[in-house]
């Protein structure tokens, strides 16, 4: 597609880009299953106490088990660090199968 519509790709760029963002991404889901194992880990020793107060925070905080306050925060953070992982793969993939859709319609038709 040539013209005002036409999109320009440097794939080089894209792809160099794509790399950083893989690393940042497997930085981040590294650093986050490290820190929600921790969360979790200190939320099973019930750092709140066993005393009324306690066992209301608890009611509040954890209750209903996976579909509590705290850990709904925690699988929405979860959700959105493994999207953010997956970014720079899915853009490097993209960038590769536009290359070889360009190299395959070459073949096919001639660079114009």
């Amino acid at each position: 597609m040539t013209g005002e519509k036409a999109t320009a790709v440097d794939p080089t760029a894209a792809l160099t880009g794509a790399g950083q963002l893989t690393g940042v991404g497997d930085q981040m889901l590294t650093k986050w299953r490290s820190l929600r194992k921790r969360i979790d880990d200190l939320n099973a020793k019930r750092p709140w106490g066993d005393d009324e107060v306690g066992k209301q925070f608890n009611k509040n905080y954890l209750q209903d088990g996976d579909k509590s306050p705290a850990h709904n925060i925690l699988d929405v953070g979860e959700t959105l660090v493994v999207a953010v992982s997956k970014l720079g793969p899915q853009i490097t993939e993209g960038v590769k199968g536009t290359e070889d859709l360009d190299d395959l319609t070459a073949q096919w038709f001639g660079k114009h």
